[in-house]
């Protein structure tokens, strides 16, 4: 519908300038400098969202279909309300993790938590997450190890 440039393109042009042309003016500056790699950091962060959010939604919604019985709030929604519709199972997932629903049997809601905490990470720092792989393969990078 709309032309270019897209908004992942105005994002993107506004970050690389921060990092080329701004990061470089405003080095003196602490403050300045410190402020403008947060910037950086948010615009990055919404670089990501927007590539990946269409793929963890789907994600979710294919995970979330094993706690929701019979899936009756998911039969009905149209593409356009899956973020709504997810939100209101996840109210009532903690709802139900509260009341002790998933304490007999808990692999399949800690594989669903530990895969959209992975996809949160993936978009707010990848970095971490990448540190959090090479724990699993390393244990002795871990700094909890041996302790």
């Amino acid at each position: 519908m709309y032309d270019r440039p897209t908004a992942q393109e105005l994002i993107e042009a506004v970050r690389l300038h921060l990092e080329q042309a701004i990061i470089p003016a405003v080095k003196a500056d602490r403050k300045l400098y410190f402020q403008t790699l947060v910037a950086i950091n948010v615009l990055k962060i919404v670089e990501r969202e927007m590539t990946l959010r269409e793929d963890h939604l789907e994600a979710e919604w294919e995970r979330m279909n094993t706690f929701i019985e019979g899936g009756s709030l998911f039969e009905f929604a149209r593409t356009d309300q899956r973020e709504d519709v997810l939100r209101l199972a996840n109210r009532t997932l903690c709802q139900e993790i509260r009341q002790g629903k998933y304490d007999d049997d808990d692999h399949a809601l800690f594989a669903h938590l530990k895969q959209t905490v992975m996809e949160q990470l993936e978009v707010a720092n990848p970095r971490y997450l990448k540190k959090l792989a090479a724990e699993d393969t390393d244990p002795s990078r871990d700094a909890w190890h041996n302790r």
